[in-house]
């Protein structure tokens, strides 16, 4: 029979609310050179990711969504730079602005585990 997990407030530092919602990034990830040598403004997205996630390993963000805390061009830097390094992959990529608003489907992306284990999914095991 599964037991319920006990929730732990928050305390006082980590926010205003004590069952406020959380980010999960491990000791394992924060300690990699691949998460070191990101940029700050690309941990700051993948967190944000993440957030806007709420669990889920796929997740629909775009520069627009981003615009409270960064510039367009620095969120498509981070971005691309979230994938190149392995924490994120494309699920769909918009081709071009230029498409018509009718066939615009917006980026969606995948958060990936290549950062550590090397292979893409598109990748032979």
């Amino acid at each position: 029979m599964a037991t319920k997990r006990k929730i732990t407030p928050f305390l006082l530092y980590e926010g205003r609310c004590a069952d406020d919602n959380h980010v999960r990034i491990t000791n394992d990830m924060l300690a990699h050179p691949k998460f070191i040598n990101l940029s700050s403004a690309a941990k700051i997205l993948y967190i944000y990711m993440k957030a806007w996630s709420k669990g889920h390993t796929t997740v629909v963000y775009s520069a627009s969504m981003a615009s409270a805390y960064m510039s367009k061009p620095t969120y498509f830097k981070a971005r691309d730079e979230l994938v190149e390094s392995g924490f994120l992959e494309w699920i769909n990529k918009p081709s071009s602005a230029k498409e018509s608003r009718e066939s615009y489907q917006p980026a969606e992306f995948e958060f990936s585990a290549i950062w550590h284990t090397k292979k893409r999914k598109s990748e032979p095991v």
